[in-house]
């Protein structure tokens, strides 16, 4: 028997189409992806092309826990975004960048032993997520609501 729509129906399709939403627009994000192996003292690098002015990211994944890599976000002028010495197995970053061009990600191993890394690197684009994050807040507080709608009749028996 269809009842229609229900606030917890119209909730759920908020929740779902803003996640979906959020999903898709970091995905289509400018990022780059790359795996490297650094030896002893070296470096290496990985260049992505941002547009406009944002937030930019970074994530290490290595395959062990002793390391100890400098990196470094340098913009198309030489200039330094940021600089972080990684210690653990993964690490996320954030960075702020206020013009389009290339950016380099430069990573240099410090620690006694060659280390194999996994590098993501881009722009979040956190300027679009205002729709769809408002559409999970909603959607979020509809289902707070509909709950409460839907408990508030019910007696609980109180011990005497």
């Amino acid at each position: 028997m269809y009842k229609g729509l229900t606030i917890f129906r119209i909730a759920l399709a908020l929740t779902a189409v803003g996640s979906i939403w959020t999903g898709a627009v970091f995905a289509s994000s400018a990022k780059t992806s790359q795996e490297m192996d650094i030896d002893k003292g070296a470096s290496g690098s990985v260049q992505v092309i941002l547009q406009g002015k944002g937030i930019g990211f970074y994530q290490v994944l290595s395959d062990q826990y002793d390391n100890l890599v400098l990196v470094k976000v340098v913009d198309g002028h030489g200039n330094y975004l940021s600089s972080r010495t990684i210690t653990n197995k993964e690490t996320v970053n954030y960075f702020l960048f206020n013009q389009p061009g290339q950016y380099t990600l430069e990573m240099t191993n410090l620690s006694q032993n060659p280390v194999h890394l996994t590098i993501g690197f881009g722009d979040t684009r956190y300027q679009d997520f205002g729709i769809s994050s408002s559409m999970i807040l909603v959607g979020a507080c509809l289902l707070v609501l509909a709950g409460y709608m839907k408990l508030r009749g019910y007696i609980t028996a109180h011990p005497e």
